[in-house]
């Protein structure tokens, strides 16, 4: 399909006062490192910190290289690791360079980042090996084509922490080094604003709403112009197609603002949206406006409304159940003041406030935001404002179907109940139409395992379901007849509706659509209710088959269920199940993935309840309560 955009629309809100306030070349992320005035605001704490990454990331840069060997390994057996995190050492050197630099004014630190800065200008590519695909056709060369540059995720933010870099730093490195910078803002050119130009990407948008990649892209592809581009109507035109392409990628959402994407990677979606959004007011004097377009301020509401405690969230997709390592409070905190939301203002001070700043890990495609957290420190101390936890008690998102609900506003304690509807065919897809988190007092009871460690195999339509973590078997969905979910927008949840009263809050939907017609299913209803004066969820399953068949229904926990009387201990919760109509059937899963095992630990579990009748109807009603002894990790 061709995307359409209803005014008011990004690129309307680009007047002619907008345009004619743009001044090339006069943007900065950050005062030089020149003004040791500003950069000697950073506090104590977070200078020792980011000193011992510096130095950890300098020795780790100067023992890897993203070689050709490592490119390689990507063609030849799909693992995406060792280059990427040869790649990521050496940007991360650079970035954390760049903030000792300006945190010391040190030479140092300055010939550490001239050297890393020669490194990554001297590298045959800037795209990864898992995303260079030629535009025009989709082929994929063994080795990147000399002078064929793609931009993809990496190529852009390598170029954007760059532009950034050279915005802060460069005047102190051209000093010594004359020349460096022609170096810079040609490989910037040629690598992302070239290809910008001249190229159309599937990230644009043209064919449907894009995801993440879209404002991802551009956000870095605007800082680029705004240090590198001399020329005022050219830096003009590359905001003029910016806006286009994220017009496209609002079209995308809902007016509730929900990422189908999930959680994890809204910090890629809605969060690089407003850094694109800020970036352009900032370089049009605040003339422009971009927040007051629909839905952006119900984007800022989405992470707050997914987060089950401080440090767990709601998970699909491909998201997972831990917080996202790119979480930036800060950024939230700016985005809720940006669009006049205290409530997204108070929640992101309170998440600030417990987990501080990291530097390890956060430069390569984070130097922005860490820039701009570390040089606001205050912004978490008591005279910043109040700060409290936020999650609604009540939140229904129609537009991807996705209702959670607990005890009251705020509330990290009792029960946090999630389910999903929606279709099997969003942005990164799970085939788990109809699947339901539990947590109880922060700890999870019934999981979304999540996703591993992408490998090639992970974005190949005909491999993708094959693996354990997308398939409904192995998410909190009915079997029926053992026949798993089909991908596909046509594969969806039907009828859902949400409804909360106060006491109690509702999802109900028929999952039938979720399934081929191989599963026999007529109709499949399922709801799922928080019923707070009671403090149990309750999950009930109904079914009819054309002829008679069998029903297994899963649940995925991370603790090993142990049997008692009446059901199953779980954690912290106790789930009463109809063991005289059911069998129970545990199976432990080992978690061999590195990803999974740091949230999981070593093993996740999958009960499955068996309906012992062969019938044309049946019905499961599973209630969790807490549990008076609770059995296994809970900790």
């Amino acid at each position: 399909m061709t995307v359409t955009v209803d005014a008011p629309s990004f690129t309307d809100r680009f007047t002619a006062a907008a345009r004619a306030a743009l001044r090339p070349r006069t943007w900065r992320p950050a005062p030089p490192v020149s003004d040791r005035a500003a950069w000697a605001d950073v506090t104590d704490a977070d200078r020792e910190a980011l000193l011992t990454v510096a130095h950890a990331r300098r020795d780790a840069a100067a023992v890897t290289f993203p070689t050709l060997a490592l490119w390689a390994t990507y063609s030849r057996d799909g693992d995406r690791r060792p280059y990427e995190r040869a790649q990521r050492n050496l940007l991360e050197s650079a970035g954390t360079a760049a903030l000792a630099l300006g945190v010391t004014g040190e030479d140092e630190w300055a010939d550490v980042l001239a050297d890393q800065l020669w490194r990554i200008c001297e590298m045959r590519a800037w795209c990864l090996p898992s995303h260079y695909a030629l535009p025009e056709d989709g082929s994929r060369p063994f080795l990147p084509l000399p002078g064929r540059d793609v931009l993809d995720l990496s190529d852009a933010y390598v170029g954007g922490m760059l532009a950034a870099i050279d915005a802060i730093a460069g005047e102190r490195l051209e000093r010594d080094r004359p020349g460096i910078r022609a170096h810079v803002h040609h490989e910037i050119r040629r690598r992302v604003l070239d290809p910008w130009e001249q190229d159309v990407y599937f990230w644009h948008g043209v064919d449907g709403p894009p995801n993440n990649w879209a404002p991802w892209i551009v956000s870095n592809v605007l800082v680029c112009a705004a240090v590198v581009e001399p020329d005022a109507d050219r830096l003009e035109a590359t905001i003029d197609r910016a806006l286009v392409i994220l017009d496209r990628f609002r079209a995308g959402y809902d007016a509730d603002g929900s990422c189908d994407e999930g959680a994890t990677y809204w910090w890629w979606a809605g969060a690089t949206l407003f850094e694109a959004l800020d970036l352009v007011e900032e370089l049009t004097d605040r003339t422009f406006d971009g927040f007051s377009v629909a839905p952006v301020a119900a984007m800022a509401r989405f992470p707050m409304g997914m987060q089950i405690g401080a440090r767990s969230q709601v998970n699909h997709s491909d998201g997972s159940p831990a917080l996202a390592e790119n979480a930036n409070w800060h950024l939230l905190g700016r985005f809720g003041e940006r669009v006049g939301d205290d409530q997204v203002v108070r929640h992101a001070r309170w998440m600030g406030r417990q987990h501080p700043l990291r530097f390890d890990g956060q430069l390569a495609a984070l130097f922005r935001r860490t820039t701009a957290e570390l040089l606001d420190a205050s912004w978490t101390s008591d005279d910043a404002g109040p700060a409290e936890p936020g999650m609604p008690a009540s939140l229904w998102l129609p537009g991807t179907e996705v209702a959670v609900a607990r005890d009251h506003d705020g509330a990290v304690d009792g029960f946090v109940l999630a389910v999903k509807g929606g279709h099997n065919d969003v942005s990164h897809n799970h085939n788990d139409a109809g699947g339901v988190i539990v947590s109880l007092d922060g700890e999870p009871v019934l999981i979304d395992v999540g996703v591993g460690v992408y490998r090639r195999e992970t974005f190949m339509p005909e491999h993708r379901y094959g693996i354990w973590t997308m398939r409904s078997a192995w998410h909190g969905v009915p079997l029926p007849n053992g026949v798993e979910q089909h991908e596909g927008a046509s594969y969806r949840a039907t009828g859902t509706a949400f409804e909360d009263d106060g006491a109690r809050a509702v999802w109900s939907a028929d999952l039938a659509a979720a399934y081929p017609p191989s599963s026999g299913l007529v109709t499949l209803g399922r709801s799922a209710t928080l019923d707070r004066a009671a403090e149990r969820v309750v999950v009930r399953d109904t079914w009819t088959f054309a002829e008679p068949g069998t029903m297994t229904l899963v649940l995925m926990t991370r603790d090993e269920p142990v049997p008692v009387d009446g059901g199953l201990l779980v954690g912290p919760a106790h789930l009463a199940v109809d063991t005289g109509r059911f069998d129970v059937l545990v199976d432990r899963r080992e978690v061999d993935d590195e990803k999974l095992e740091r949230v999981w630990g070593p093993a996740v579990h999958r009960v499955r309840l068996v309906a012992r009748d062969h019938a044309t109807a049946g019905e499961h009603v599973l209630t969790l309560t807490r549990a008076t002894a609770p059995a296994g990790k809970t900790a």
